[in-house]
């Protein structure tokens, strides 16, 4: 007998446990399978943005958000140059109640997955990787084969199959949804480094403008784990990376040479800028990077999957428990496709070449965060946000 409920979730990283809960919290029956037997031990995404903060005060985490984040929770942001790390603006200082917050994406998914131990309707069931979807059995029921770890076969099935399974996502290709848009020429590298970047006064993001050695470095934690991220050319391998690391760090750190450094984590990635044909086929939704795909250096990938999960949730009450059309949900995935390729991928792209720019003097001109900070309306009024209430077919 299949296992049965209203939503089943694939994936179960930040996007897909905050929909999880959320949709438990509206009284959504919800079943979430994640492929890991357990939560990864990865910091991964960890700068939450203003703009996402009302929607973690609704699913009730922000608090928990803000003990985790310790002191790492005003987020001021600074512009430097590249070549000898000065100072080209900054953001005006921001009461600790509003910045930008940091914590690690695991911590992030370990209270999300604590307070969903407490909800009766909803299931995080951890080493289930879908294997199967089918569409056609029954018209308004989704079929998914899951395998456990140990090579079982279970079955499930729901009204509803969201995608939020990363920018690889099996439920994506097994709904035969393609990727469109481009990946930008460099290879971008993320790397987790032991470094005392507070000893010379560095806090909160730093934006490194240089042609050749741009990137962006930030706390993860506060006992000295530092993010620092940067591109080099796309057709690198792991190993040119690793030479080249060195040569890196040496031209965007500062301090004493010889650096005195640990690296705990290198992982390179492609700058993408890629959004699916369709957030929604059929009985299939998509959200967070499994509809789309973008480069860091804005700031807006997790707030845009955040940002998904919550107006996704609202949209299903509408439908699920107010009589709303279920068209309403085709207007739900146009929206969300609309503001990516109108808000996300532009703004996102813009920051990404303003830090390459060999002109870094006119950085707060053309990058879109200074410019925002300088119109006086702030990083956190961009329009991230989907206003359900707008949606075609929208019943409150």
């Amino acid at each position: 007998m299949p296992h049965q409920s209203t939503i089943l979730i694939i994936g179960g990283g930040p996007v897909g446990l905050f929909l999880a809960l959320r949709l438990a919290q509206s009284n959504i029956s919800v079943t979430l399978l994640e492929a890991h037997s357990s939560i990864p031990a990865d910091t991964k995404a960890m700068t939450h943005m203003p703009a996402v903060f009302p929607e973690f005060e609704k699913a009730g985490v922000y608090d928990d958000l803000k003990t985790a984040a310790k002191g790492l929770t005003n987020g001021k942001i600074w512009f430097r140059r590249g070549s000898d790390k000065s100072i080209i603006g900054a953001s005006p200082a921001i009461a600790s109640t509003t910045g930008p917050m940091t914590v690690p994406q695991q911590r992030f998914c370990e209270i999300l997955t604590d307070h969903l131990g407490s909800m009766q309707n909803a299931k995080v069931l951890m080493g289930h990787k879908a294997k199967n979807i089918n569409l056609t059995k029954s018209p308004k029921t989704v079929h998914v084969t899951a395998e456990t770890a140990s090579g079982a076969a279970v079955e499930f099935t729901a009204s509803w199959l969201i995608g939020a399974d990363g920018g690889k996502s099996v439920t994506r290709r097994l709904a035969g949804l393609e990727m469109q848009g481009e990946t930008l020429p460099r290879k971008l590298v993320s790397t987790d480094v032991y470094y005392p970047f507070e000893s010379y006064g560095w806090s909160g993001g730093n934006f490194l403008a240089d042609p050749e050695n741009f990137g962006l470095i930030g706390p993860i934690t506060e006992d000295g784990l530092w993010r620092v991220s940067f591109g080099v050319p796309e057709n690198y391998t792991t190993a040119d990376i690793e030479k080249v690391l060195p040569q890196k760090f040496d031209a965007m750190f500062p301090g004493p040479r010889p650096l005195e450094y640990k690296v705990e984590r290198c992982a390179p990635f492609g700058a993408h800028q890629l959004c699916a044909e369709k957030m929604r086929k059929g009985r299939v939704l998509l959200v967070g990077d499994a509809a789309h795909l973008t480069n860091p250096y804005a700031g807006m990938g997790l707030a845009s999957g955040i940002l998904d999960a919550a107006s996704l949730t609202d949209v299903l009450v509408s439908h699920l428990q107010h009589g709303a059309n279920e068209k309403v949900l085709d207007a739900w995935a146009q929206a969300r496709r609309d503001n990516f390729r109108n808000v996300v991928d532009p703004l996102s792209k813009a920051s990404f070449w303003a830090l390459q720019d060999p002109d870094v003097e006119s950085l707060p001109e053309r990058h879109p965060i200074p410019k925002s900070l300088k119109s006086g309306t702030g990083v956190s009024t961009l329009p991230f946000a989907t206003d359900v209430r707008r949606l075609s077919g929208y019943v409150a």
